[in-house]
């Protein structure tokens, strides 16, 4: 085996890494919004979004034939387990693709973004691990190198949005809401944190990476960022909270698709600094980079597609 490709169906978007396994090498790294979140009610997910989602299946494995790829590995998180027709989802995607497709749990997927995200970072000990994603949000407190408090949650960005649905730009009522609601939802976390007196965020892609954009102008950023907490405040969060999702389409290094969802990532990083957060840190690595380290050192048989 030397080069194979790893797909993330997320929530909001698909992502692929390529990766050449001889070199221990990245070679290729995307995204592409699908929004399987936003096309689905009543846990049903409709029938475009499947078709958008078979259609950017066939774009990376189209990619990966490219780079001569050996194996396909294609894992599912929030969105697709918690949907009503996922086996049906499953059959088609790889009837038109002949993609096969692992759908993992809330655990499996905490698990693997601590993987993912631990093993790229070197210089901080204590943190807490924020992946949002459309439809889950998985947090893991690291003390000392060590996972102490892992969990994922059945809220992300898109879920978060549909539930509450903000105006637009949102209204202070409405942020105070969404702020009570993490407040009820979030209680064993904040008291991890205060227990082991963590006080930084690793943000792992999505949101995260649009945020160390906007802070560098949409510049070429490290996969390892350190976010300036007086820049985020006065430039990042007040600006966004008070933007039309038009307004903040324009805004440079944010991505028009997590215009109308970055929001909700926002008023989470503002509800953790009112509770025992000082400082944000933001990392491209999140669950493929976990998937990769599991097929690396084999500790889980995945279902593989052979190119």
């Amino acid at each position: 085996m030397s080069k194979i490709g790893i797909i993330d169906i997320g929530s909001n978007t698909f992502n692929l890494l390529v990766f050449c396994t001889k070199q221990k090498e990245k070679l290729y790294n995307t995204e592409i919004f699908v929004g399987i979140r936003k096309g689905t009610k009543k846990k049903i997910i409709n029938k475009n979004t499947v078709l958008k989602s078979i259609s950017t299946l066939n774009d990376f494995k189209n990619i990966c034939k490219k780079f001569e790829c050996e194996k396909i590995y294609v894992i599912a998180t929030a969105s697709l387990r918690n949907a009503i027709n996922k086996e049906k989802f499953i059959k088609e995607c790889k009837k038109h693709t002949d993609l096969l497709i692992s759908v993992i749990s809330g655990e499996t997927e905490a698990n693997l973004i601590y993987e993912g995200v631990s093993n790229n970072i070197k210089k901080i000990k204590n943190f807490v691990i924020v992946d949002i994603g459309g439809a889950s949000t998985e947090f893991i407190v690291v003390k000392n190198k060590k996972a102490v408090f892992k969990k994922s949650y059945s809220f992300g960005s898109q879920s978060l949005v549909q539930k509450f649905k903000p105006s637009d730009p949102i209204i202070e009522k409405e942020i105070e809401i969404i702020k009570t609601y993490f407040k009820n939802n979030l209680t064993d976390l904040v008291q991890s944190l205060r227990k082991h007196k963590v006080q930084n965020i690793l943000g792992s892609s999505g949101s995260f990476n649009c945020i160390s954009s906007i802070q560098n102008n949409n510049s070429t950023t490290k996969s390892y960022q350190s976010i300036d907490t007086n820049f985020y405040k006065k430039n990042i969060s007040e600006k966004i909270l008070k933007s039309t999702i038009i307004d903040r389409e324009k805004i440079k290094g944010l991505s028009k698709m997590r215009s109308e969802n970055i929001i909700i990532t926002i008023i989470l990083i503002n509800f953790l600094f009112e509770n025992q957060i000082k400082k944000i840190y933001t990392t491209d690595s999140s669950l493929k980079e976990g998937v990769l380290l599991n097929i690396l050192k084999q500790n889980k048989k995945w279902q593989e597609s052979l190119l």
